[in-house]
């Protein structure tokens, strides 16, 4: 009985993390961004300059991988990167105004987004799945 729960809930927990996704990335595609994209533009408009590892980090995306998004954001004048004087190894890289305007716009937008999409659930419930699922973490 508790390994069939076990797997209704995974099941369960899977579809709810697949229909969230895909209604973030119809949001965020009112931005020309996809779900990477702003995450490393949120962290950069937050916290300000960061290593290519940090944003890595932050985001949990192989450093290989976020070359190839950086590269991106770059070519579309979001982002810039800098050498580290100290060590030629490490690469900052800092959000633009143009990055910046575009996530001033955007994240408001998208909070109000992530309000809606979590109405039918009360503080409490709230409250719950935040223990909940930091359990699994």
């Amino acid at each position: 009985m508790n390994e069939e729960l076990a797997l209704k809930t995974f099941v369960v927990f899977m579809k709810a993390t697949k229909s969230v996704q895909d209604k973030m990335k119809i949001d965020l595609n009112k931005y020309g961004l996809t779900w990477t994209e702003f995450s490393v533009l949120e962290i950069l408009y937050r916290n300000g300059k960061q290593t290519v590892q940090q944003i890595s980090k932050a985001v949990l995306l192989a450093s290989s991988s976020m070359t190839y998004v950086i590269d991106k954001l770059q070519e579309r004048e979001y982002l810039i990167r800098s050498d580290c004087r100290q060590d030629r190894r490490t690469v900052y890289v800092s959000i633009t105004d143009k990055g910046k305007a575009l996530m001033d716009r955007c994240i408001p937008e998208h909070q109000k987004f992530i309000q809606d999409l979590f109405q039918e659930i009360n503080l409490d419930e709230k409250k719950m799945m935040i223990s909940l699922l930091g359990k699994i973490n």
